[in-house]
């Protein structure tokens, strides 16, 4: 069995994070459309730089990307409390996460499949 290539996770990770950042304040079909882009292009370059179990990484690095995610709003949310705006949303998605996050786990695994067969 090979090992998890933590670089290659990070990659994706990296990308997948930083979209939802950016995509945190955008309506609804805005957001999902750009989301959805953005976890595939992780989900790819994820996969490209590992060298095996490509859709595995490229997995892994959508929800490290939603780890970092959460520890941007719980920061926003500890910075609110002393200066007084709001923060993002908890979940990305809002009150449709249930549907919007697996969509981005999806996109991601696409993209880590397009990258197993390029």
């Amino acid at each position: 069995m090979s090992r998890i290539e933590w670089m290659a996770v990070g990659w994706g990770a990296l990308v997948a994070g930083v979209g939802l950042v950016v995509v945190a304040e955008q309506p609804g079909p805005v957001k999902l459309a750009v989301g959805v882009a953005l976890f595939v292009l992780a989900g790819f370059l994820a996969a490209v730089r590992a060298e095996e179990r490509r859709v595995l990484h490229a997995g892994l690095g959508a929800c490290a990307g939603a780890g970092f995610y959460l520890i941007y709003v719980v920061l926003s949310w500890l910075v609110s409390q002393f200066t007084g705006p709001d923060h993002p949303e908890w979940l990305p998605g809002g009150d449709r996460w249930q549907l919007w996050l697996p969509a981005l786990l999806l996109a991601a695994l696409i993209g880590g499949l397009l990258a197993s067969y390029r």
